[in-house]
């Protein structure tokens, strides 16, 4: 909750998004990448529920690794959490600390 409340805060695709943080709470996860990393799905996807990114930024895992965040969602609900390799490497595709999220482009400073 506090990764996705932090990128929804710090790096929305636009800021109407940020409202969203409100319900986090309720979310609870169905399913997770098959493949290790920390991503998971809060909705089921299909054509009729489109998701797309609306929260997308950098952030850095405890191990010092730079992952990829994208909050996927509709405009009325959070519906996946997604966690990519930026030079963390296979072995820590986890959740960034939510303090290290900033927007692409942004100092580390």
């Amino acid at each position: 909750i506090a990764v996705i409340r932090a990128t929804l805060d710090r790096a929305p695709v636009s800021p109407e998004f940020s409202a969203l943080t409100a319900g986090l709470e309720r979310l609870r996860a169905i399913d997770q990448c098959s493949c290790g990393c920390d991503s998971v799905d809060f909705a089921e996807h299909g054509r009729t529920r489109r998701s797309s990114p609306i929260g997308d930024g950098i952030g850095t895992t405890p191990a010092g690794g730079t992952v990829g965040v994208i909050v996927w969602g509709t405009p009325d609900a959070v519906t996946g959490l997604e966690v990519y390799d930026l030079g963390a490497g296979d072995d820590d595709l986890k959740l960034p600390t939510p303090g290290s999220i900033r927007p692409f482009g942004a100092s580390t400073a």
